[in-house]
């Protein structure tokens, strides 16, 4: 049985994927305190832009991408402006509505996203569509992707940015008399994170070749990502990548050779295991451990 087979390379790309976004999540939770659950929007606008702009308009899919990334950051700031007054749970509640309403738009604005029927996006092969033959190639677009957003945790673990984002996620009232804008502070995590998402929609839709409202505005993408960096460690650049690779290959291997309900069971049990052995995530558990010695 070859590691290199469709499927396996498949579950590899999921999985690098899945971990990108939910580190880009993570830099919006685990930083700043921003428990968002409408990430499945900025995913979905990000995948809906790339795959309108190249089937309806006949744009390059990078001009795509930059049109993605432009109007999911526009978007995400907008709808997420008026959220920030909220705290805790009431933000999450909020953020819940945003991909429900944009699943509602692309179902009912046919003219633009075919509605209910979904995009399906040609194949023509070649990096100028970003599109390939072998899913390696995937897998190392996949794999920088993944690279990417950690790149960007790590900055923001080091510099200026994640301080200030601590420093308002622990205490808003007591940064702002310090110098601190957490308005700014918030809009700016924001736009970053929605950025990244988006990059990973227009990865996702030119990876499936076929978008429709409940395949990318699911709540469950939002949870999903939610719970890879939990499983992992909130606040850890690498955390996000621990629970993508824990959790995505066990899914896939589950869905091969159990399936069904037996698949849910073993899977929401490994789940309940790490979240209660590891409440800090498994990350944090080992960076715990270390201190400990």
């Amino acid at each position: 049985m070859s590691l290199f087979n469709d499927y396996y390379l498949n579950i590899l790309v999921m999985t690098c994927l899945w971990a990108g976004l939910a580190g880009a999540w993570n830099l919006m939770a685990g930083y700043g305190g921003l428990v968002s659950l409408g990430h499945a929007a900025f995913l979905g606008i990000g995948a809906y832009v790339t795959a309108i702009a190249y089937t309806k308009f006949g744009l390059s899919p990078w001009i795509g991408l930059v049109a993605s990334i432009v109007i999911t950051s526009a978007v995400a700031v907008l709808i997420s402006w008026p959220c920030f007054r909220l705290r805790g749970a009431f933000f999450s509640l909020a953020t819940l509505v945003f991909p429900i309403a944009m699943e509602i738009v692309a179902n009912n604005w046919s003219d633009m996203t075919r509605g209910s029927s979904g995009i399906a996006i040609p194949f023509r092969p070649g990096l100028e569509n970003f599109m390939f033959s072998s899913r390696l190639a995937y897998l190392i677009a996949a794999a920088l992707f993944m690279l990417l957003v950690y790149g960007v945790a790590r900055w923001m673990h080091r510099g200026r940015l994640g301080l200030y984002l601590v420093a308002v996620r622990d205490d808003q009232a007591t940064a702002a008399s310090m110098g601190v804008d957490p308005l700014r502070v918030k809009l700016l995590i924001t736009l970053i994170s929605a950025a990244l998402t988006a990059m990973g929609g227009f990865f996702y839709a030119q990876y499936i070749l076929f978008i429709d409202p409940p395949s990318v505005f699911s709540i469950n993408n939002s949870v999903q990502v939610a719970l890879l960096a939990i499983i992992g460690g909130l606040g850890t650049p690498a955390g996000p990548i621990v629970g993508a690779m824990i959790m995505t290959p066990l899914d896939g291997a589950l869905s091969q050779f159990v399936g069904g309900g037996p698949r849910l069971l073993i899977y929401g049990t490994v789940l309940l295991a790490v979240v209660l052995l590891a409440p800090q995530g498994v990350v944090g558990a080992i960076q715990a451990r270390r201190r400990a010695q």
